[in-house]
């Protein structure tokens, strides 16, 4: 499954930016059929799995949890009310930065029904923006064929585990990487790039993990750009919002325990592979320390040696999917980083052909099989069989996660971490192979 010695560079320019016209690609009108198919059967197979409208708030158009909590801290704002000092009605915490409270203001205005369907619309284009920009950076001509191929793939990533639970919840992550993507394939000289950076780090904190990737392949003016942005958040926060944000930063950024259980089945990081392994006793927190930077280390490394080998858009997706990697905890449905990765394999497979092809394929369909919705649709039959015996569908669910052994746990928790680590650990190995095939420079005869 490695590139051939002739993909030293690949379709990106050194600078990142989008392939010239010339080295593009134009996808058939066969592959868009083809990508047509995919995307209803995987439509057919969510609604058999696990009802679009199941009841209980489990369907995918049934629920909006975390949008309503969005909604509060964005209505505690407007009414000068404290972020951090109680729960959302529904029982969380707003656990965000206070400028995330002030840029959901909008979703705030109209109906919980109205914002929840603009909401999902906005995550949905979002993602397909996201497909055609992979793909677009990666060599392929941007035409009609395209816009349908990346509608098309879209569609198909909803049974991603990540990409359900994201549209499932009102979260935000696929808009932060959209832009994020978007903004970072740009060329090195572009305009305020890196901006994205910042302002999805003033959302979520861990995007702030793209800074120092930003700094280990010397794009330095990016760096600036999105440390700014991210300052710029803050002081706009503490000007808007003065008591929220000594809250926030002298306490509620520590508080892990408002998001979540370190040790519950949903945790996909390093955090949750350790508690697992510790639970019922507290994680280790030098542990975590520990493979923390270890998986930085990694993470920086393979995406340093992609960006140097060409390959701008595997750099970037290793830092996503590190931003998912290395917290204490990472819920299931931060890891949408996976769309990009499998935008990379398939444009690999159409690349090669022969045995390369079909091992490029089938990398594909192993990580598409990984990061499916697998665990979403056990917890969805398990909680139908229980409800019987519990009071509240929550009640269920919970005696169904609880149910879990600490092996079927670890399996759960460490699948995409693994993800992490097997396209981090093949990136430095494929730029290695790259530099010791690359033909040796010609000595110029100088004998005349």
């Amino acid at each position: 499954m490695r590139p051939s010695p002739g993909d030293g560079v690949g379709p990106e320019t050194k600078g990142g930016s989008i392939s010239p016209p010339e080295r593009r690609r134009t996808v058939s009108w066969a592959v868009v059929g083809f990508g047509c198919l995919a995307a209803v059967a995987a439509l057919v197979v969510q609604q058999a799995l696990l009802p679009f409208w199941a009841g209980s708030r489990m369907g995918l158009f049934t629920n909006g949890g975390d949008l309503d909590v969005y909604r509060h801290g964005a209505r505690q704002v407007l009414n000068g009310q404290p972020l951090y000092t109680a729960k959302v009605a529904s029982g969380g915490w707003f656990t965000y930065p206070p400028f995330a409270a002030i840029a959901f203001i909008p979703l705030a205005l109209p109906s919980f029904g109205v914002a929840r369907g603009l909401w999902m619309l906005v995550s949905f284009a979002a993602l397909v923006v996201t497909t055609w920009r992979c793909a677009t950076t990666l060599g392929w001509r941007p035409d009609r064929r395209l816009a349908l191929l990346s509608l098309a793939l879209g569609t198909v990533a909803i049974d991603d585990q990540a990409v359900r639970g994201t549209l499932w919840q009102g979260q935000v992550n696929l808009v932060l990487m959209a832009i994020v993507v978007w903004d970072l394939t740009r060329p090195n000289g572009s305009r305020l790039r890196g901006w994205s950076v910042g302002v999805a780090a003033g959302v979520k904190l861990t995007a702030v993990v793209f800074v120092p990737y930003l700094l280990v392949t010397r794009q330095w003016r990016a760096a600036a750009t999105a440390s700014g942005t991210a300052a710029f958040t803050v002081m706009l926060s503490w000007v808007i919002l003065p008591a929220n944000s000594a809250d926030y930063w002298r306490s509620a950024v520590f508080r892990t325990d408002r998001i979540g259980p370190l040790n519950h089945p949903g945790n996909y990081s390093v955090g949750g592979i350790l508690a697992t392994l510790s639970a019922p006793s507290p994680m280790p927190v030098a542990w975590w320390l520990a493979g923390a930077c270890l998986a930085s280390a990694l993470g920086l490394y393979a995406a340093h040696r992609a960006d140097r080998t060409g390959n701008r858009l595997l750099a970037i997706t290793i830092i996503g999917l590190l931003s998912c990697t290395v917290p204490p905890l990472a819920w299931g449905h931060h890891w949408v980083w996976a769309v990009p990765v499998l935008a990379v394999t398939l444009d690999r497979a159409a690349r090669t052909s022969g045995r390369d092809r079909w091992a490029w394929a089938a990398a594909t369909a192993a990580i598409y099989l990984v990061v499916f919705m697998w665990f979403t649709t056990w917890v969805y039959r398990e909680t139908q069989h229980l409800v019987p015996r519990y009071p509240t569908i929550a009640t269920a669910m919970s005696a169904a996660v609880g149910e879990m052994t600490t092996t079927e746990t670890l399996l759960v928790v460490a699948s995409h971490p693994a993800l992490f680590l097997v396209v981090a650990c093949s990136t430095i190995v494929a730029a290695r192979d790259r530099r010791r095939l690359a033909p040796a420079p010609t000595t110029p005869n100088l004998e005349g």
